[in-house]
């Protein structure tokens, strides 16, 4: 009987043992979310502080968790890349969080990225929506619109709108950009919105340049979300959540055509 004991408890302890292991085995490497693979990134990226796995989750509810989280000294951040390349359409995202009023020197990025496919390089082929005070550094703004031109346009330089916004408390906030060929609509509202409706809008922007074949991306691009830190690491930890997120691609006269299988 002793003997028996014995080695349910060695068989036991070697099981923590491996249960432990597991827990602090290799990150993730992609997620599932909204019906889409997600790669996460684990080092190197914008900012100061490098990207952790382990600080992208999903609720209960099935919302994504970003974090900037400080561990031992060391802050590090989260980002999220798709692996397929989405074209010209509708990005929506509903997010709760007080994004108007997180640390100064935290950003919420919410772009298109061609780089990352190697698609053109930095500063071509991205399309942001962006949730920072940039280290009060922009004159009281706390978001910004930024659309940076096709592959090898570069020298143009962005379009580029910092603003403030002012939600009047609400800590749920939609995020859109319609992406077309000729025009970029970016667009901020109140509240949770569904896609398609336009009400309760804080701020919005219509991109719509004559040269548009140069100023706007012209081929489908990854899609990334991340929390990170501008020049300097927050006060405290900082997390945002995104509730949702939509793409509906644009339909042109040939797709909108096709019957449906």
């Amino acid at each position: 009987m002793l003997g028996r004991l014995i080695f349910l408890s060695l068989l036991t302890a070697f099981a923590l043992c491996i249960q432990a292991a597991t827990a602090q085995g290799p990150a993730r490497k992609s997620i599932q979310w909204m019906g889409r693979t997600w790669t996460l990134t684990d080092g190197g990226m914008a900012g100061i502080a490098k990207g952790d796995p382990a600080n992208v989750s999903i609720d209960t509810n099935g919302y994504l968790h970003l974090r900037i989280v400080n561990r031992n000294g060391t802050f590090t951040a989260a980002e999220l890349f798709s692996t397929e390349n989405l074209g010209f359409g509708t990005y929506q995202w509903q997010i709760e969080g007080a994004v108007d009023k997180m640390d100064p020197s935290t950003v919420l990025g919410l772009f298109n990225y061609g780089a990352k496919a190697g698609i053109g390089v930095d500063a071509e082929n991205e399309i942001d929506i962006e949730f920072s005070q940039w280290g009060n550094t922009c004159h009281g703004c706390n978001a910004d619109f930024t659309f940076y031109p096709s592959t090898g346009n570069k020298s143009l330089g962005p379009m580029e709108d910092n603003f403030t916004y002012n939600p009047n408390g609400s800590t749920l906030t939609t995020a859109r950009f319609e992406w077309s060929s000729t025009r970029i609509i970016g667009t901020i509202m109140s509240g949770l919105e569904p896609i398609g409706t336009t009400a309760n809008v804080l701020q919005t922007l219509t991109f719509a340049p004559p040269d548009y074949a140069v100023r706007i991306p012209q081929v489908p691009l990854p899609l990334a979300m991340n929390l990170w830190c501008f020049k300097a690491v927050p006060v405290s930890d900082q997390e945002v959540i995104l509730r949702n997120f939509q793409f509906v691609a644009l339909q042109t006269p040939a797709s909108s055509a096709v019957p449906r299988q």
